[in-house]
């Protein structure tokens, strides 16, 4: 049986990417289109990236996480600390396998979840120890779950020679991202809204191929001469080549005899074209839930600091994907026994809220006075050397617990 490669199925639509895949081995066989939408587009699985603003949305997600650090935590009596002794943390946090540094991970996680719906990825391990060896993300495309008939769950991966090969769930570590009930895999944003990507395509396409024919709409050539079919084809091809030769030369057009041409397209500023352009950028911010000025649409911004417009990003957009991705990490890379003792990882967004450097000073000097930091831990957050002496926390003189304020007023000379 012949081997149909990758690199042709690819350019018919079909997705499984480092996969040979034969009439005997089905598995992978996935169209990743939706059909033909309303504004008779195809949209697959890249239309989205094809598409500036949800390239732009998916982008400043999928960076923004990379550039977070993730920290695995263990608690201890006086709080909790990084767990720089144990070997997962030095996976998560710098190089989780050989080809891809920790940013790179991340973002490929959240492309995948923010593109796909899901995200998995393969987790090495010493069969002997059960110590993690790597973390490399999987083509959603190569996973199959299926549950079965005892309940159990397994993801079947079609690894690179087209077999299939069962892994439990921590094996895997998929990611789901939002979905409905009973669903395995999280909804891809191309399926459920393939209308509205289509729309932006169609309007893309639109604005090419009119700017393309010289900003000329279309038109009906009139005359009071009579021709037949084969002759109509004639004069239309001809006329075509006439105007593009003007066009090219920069010269007027002129007609023959009683020949009129009249434009039948509806201009651009009557059909909104403009406005409606602006409509899908405000549409795909809607799916992907990215504020508008951070895909550079100005016009209704309204945050008065950085800050502020960070945290916004954060609490509505980012700590969706966090959440998941931590909860997946804790539940696949810890033991059940480690979770109960207190470990799990975390992603670090103080950068995210940094601010200015003059909302920075207000908030570290209101901790500073509150007793609650340290000197040294300012300079930490600040990336400064520690200095001696800095380790103690202070507390402003006329200040006092609230039952030695009571037992002063109650006993004003100290008498019982």
């Amino acid at each position: 049986m012949n081997l149909f490669r990758r690199s042709l199925l690819h350019a018919a639509g079909w997705v499984l990417k480092g996969t040979d895949l034969t009439l005997s081995s089905p598995q992978g066989w996935h169209v990743t289109g939706t059909g033909q939408t309303w504004a008779k587009v195809q949209v697959g699985d890249m239309t989205q990236l094809q598409i500036t603003t949800a390239w732009s949305a998916i982008r400043l997600i999928a960076e923004t996480v990379g550039t977070l650090p993730l920290h695995l935590y263990r608690t201890t009596l006086k709080g909790r600390e990084r767990a720089k002794d144990d070997d997962r943390y030095e996976l998560v946090r710098s190089q989780p396998c050989d080809y891809m540094t920790a940013p790179e991970w991340k973002e490929a996680m959240v492309v995948s979840i923010a593109t796909m719906g899901q995200a998995y990825n393969l987790v090495t391990k010493f069969e002997s120890t059960g110590r993690i060896l790597s973390i490399q993300p999987v083509v959603k495309s190569r996973v199959q779950p299926e549950v079965l008939r005892d309940g159990s769950l397994i993801y079947w991966l079609t690894d690179r020679h087209g077999k299939r090969v069962p892994y439990k769930r921590a094996d895997i570590m998929p990611v789901r991202g939002f979905g409905g009930v009973g669903e395995l895999e999280g909804y891809a944003p191309h399926r459920i809204h393939s209308n509205s990507m289509g729309l932006s395509v169609a309007l893309e396409k639109y604005a090419a191929e009119f700017f393309g024919s010289g900003g000329q709409p279309l038109g009906v050539i009139t005359t009071k001469a009579d021709f037949g079919e084969q002759s109509r084809e004639q004069i239309r091809a001809g006329f075509s080549r006439y105007l593009r030769s003007s066009r090219e030369k920069g010269e007027h057009p002129v007609f023959d005899g009683e020949t009129d041409y009249k434009p039948i397209s509806t201009p651009n500023n009557e059909s909104q074209f403009i406005e409606a352009r602006k409509l899908q950028i405000a549409e795909i911010a809607r799916i992907y839930r990215v504020p508008l000025h951070m895909l550079m649409e100005m016009d209704k911004a309204s945050y008065s600091n950085t800050e502020q417009a960070n945290k916004h990003f954060l609490d509505y957009t980012l700590l969706a994907y966090l959440n998941r991705i931590e909860a997946a990490l804790d539940s696949c890379l810890l033991t059940a026994l480690e979770r109960r003792q207190g470990m799990y990882f975390e992603f670090d967004v103080n950068g995210l809220l940094r601010g200015d450097s003059t909302q920075r000073a207000d908030y570290y000097q209101k901790l500073r006075v509150a007793g609650a930091i340290t000197q040294n831990e300012i300079r930490t957050r600040e990336n400064l050397p520690l200095i001696d002496d800095a380790d103690d926390l202070h507390v402003p003189l006329n200040m006092a617990p609230s039952d030695l304020l009571r037992s002063h007023f109650d006993n004003p000379k100290g008498g019982s």
